[in-house]
């Protein structure tokens, strides 16, 4: 048992409620009720809820890698160095398009996870050689 990864996936889980119940309103939502075209509406829902799986896979997949890290080390990892990839658009896109890190400071959730499984699979790896 592995309780940085596990810590990690818990991240991840509240992520998807903060994804779901607070972004759905925010940001889903507006972009359904714009003047956009239906297939761009319909375009926009499935990347939407295409994240929404990414993030649901990812907090199982930690949760799981937290569980029995000996099996799943580079599941762990793949879902960080993804996390990693959310992470740094959220910074580039905040500070270029936006001026700032806080209006999308998502990027904090998407550095928090990758860090905390990376301290989890570093103790893995000092465990096994």
């Amino acid at each position: 048992m592995n309780y940085w990864i596990i810590a990690a996936g818990l991240v991840s889980g509240l992520t998807v409620v903060a994804h779901i119940f607070g972004g759905g309103p925010e940001i889903l939502q507006p972009m359904l009720q714009s003047e956009l075209s239906l297939y761009l509406k319909t375009v926009w829902r499935v990347v939407w809820h295409g994240i929404s799986a990414i993030l649901i896979i990812g907090t199982a997949g930690l949760i799981y890698g937290g569980i029995r890290p000996e099996k799943s080390k580079a599941a762990v990892a793949l879902i960080s160095v993804q996390y990693v990839g959310f992470s740094v658009l959220f910074l580039y896109y905040g500070i270029t398009e936006l001026g700032a890190l806080w209006p999308m400071p998502q990027w904090m959730s998407f550095t928090l996870m990758p860090v905390l499984a990376g301290i989890g699979l570093r103790r893995e790896m000092r465990k096994t050689g």
